[in-house]
């Protein structure tokens, strides 16, 4: 079981990795927007395989196209959980706390990718948040 929650933690559910029928990345203008990243990745799971632990009623709906509703926490407006229309669960993958053993395996809307989207022609890249220096020179441009 992998266990997730919201930002605020007025939710929290987990999932069974054994019922994750989808790992899907997707760069649609509205997961663009609702992920405020490059993409969305949502995992379909099985009802079965997915239990709310606290919360369920602090989770909201919108409706962002014709019969895509998508879940988000009323309190700190966190992507979260929602049962779809097509039977599964759309679990946001950046709500999961720990890893849930699956890849991506599909790629939906990649002709509406951004092009910044594209990471790998990045000069500075950090395995954590970099080094203080680096920050300090690059936020002293802004008063340059």
């Amino acid at each position: 079981m992998a266990k997730g929650s919201c930002l605020c933690g007025a939710m929290g559910f987990e999932i069974d990795r054994e019922g994750v029928v989808l790992a899907v990345g997707c760069y649609c203008s509205n997961c663009r927007k609702i992920s405020g990243g490059s993409h969305g990745v949502y995992l379909q799971v099985r009802p079965r395989n997915f239990r709310w632990l606290w919360g369920e009623e602090e989770v909201a709906a919108y409706e962002s196209s014709p019969g895509n509703k998508r879940g988000f926490c009323k309190g700190c407006g966190s992507v979260a959980p929602i049962a779809t229309n097509y039977g599964a669960v759309r679990v946001p993958a950046g709500a999961l706390d720990e890893n849930p053993g699956v890849a991506i395996d599909t790629i939906i809307h990649m002709a509406d990718r951004a092009a910044w989207c594209e990471m790998d022609n990045a000069t500075n890249v950090f395995p954590d948040s970099g080094p203080q220096d680096f920050w300090r020179k690059a936020l002293a441009r802004l008063y340059s």
